[in-house]
C-alpha cells in the first residue's frame, strides 16, 4: 500500500513539473510561432518581428496575471472533485503546477529580466535589448495602472460627489 501511495505521489509531482514546463514553453515559444506565421503569410521581416513582439507583450500580460491562474485553478478544482481515482493524480498534479506558477513573483521576474537586458546592453554583451525591454516596461506599466485604478477612481468619484454637494448648497 505504501508503494502505491509513493508511486501516486511521484506521478502527481511529475505531472506538476510537466504542467509548469508546458506553460513556460508556451510562453517562450508562442511569439516565435507568430513570427513564422507572419513570414509565411508574406509579411516583411521587420513587421513580422513587431507582430511577434506584440504577441509576446499580450501573452506576458495574460501569463503574469493572477486572474488567469485563478480561473485555471477553479476549473481544475471542479474537475478534481468529479475525477475518477485514475484521473485524480492528473488533476491534482495539474493543480499543483498551476498553483506553483501562480505563487511565483512573475512580474518581479519579468522586471529582473528587463534590468538584466539593460545591463547586458550597456556592457556591450548584447547588441540591443530595446524591443524586449519595451515589452517589460509595458507589462509593468499596465500592472501598475490596473492596481492603482480602483483607488484613483474612488478618489475621483469622491471629488465629484463633494463638488456636487457644494454646488447644490
Amino acid at each position: 500500500m505504501k508503494t502505491l501511495r509513493w508511486l501516486s505521489s511521484v506521478l502527481v509531482i511529475f505531472i506538476a513539473f510537466v504542467v509548469v514546463y508546458f506553460i513556460v514553453y508556451f510562453f517562450i515559444g508562442n511569439s516565435d510561432v507568430a513570427y513564422v506565421i507572419a513570414r509565411v503569410l508574406g509579411v516583411n521581416e521587420k513587421f513580422a518581428e513587431n507582430i511577434s513582439l506584440l504577441v509576446f507583450a499580450v501573452q506576458s500580460l495574460i501569463i503574469t496575471s493572477d486572474w488567469c491562474y485563478r480561473e485555471i485553478a477553479k476549473f481544475l478544482e471542479k474537475r478534481l472533485t468529479k475525477a475518477s481515482k485514475y484521473m485524480t493524480p492528473f488533476y491534482l498534479g495539474s493543480k499543483i503546477g498551476v498553483d506553483f506558477i501562480a505563487a511565483l513573483p512573475k512580474r518581479s521576474i519579468l522586471f529582473t529580466f528587463y534590468l538584466m537586458l539593460i545591463i547586458l546592453e550597456l556592457t556591450g554583451i548584447i547588441a540591443s535589448a530595446k524591443d524586449y525591454s519595451a515589452i517589460a516596461i509595458f507589462v509593468i506599466a499596465v500592472d501598475r495602472v490596473f492596481k492603482i485604478w480602483p483607488d484613483e477612481k474612488g478618489k475621483l468619484s469622491a471629488f465629484f460627489d463633494s463638488l456636487k454637494r457644494r454646488i447644490m448648497e
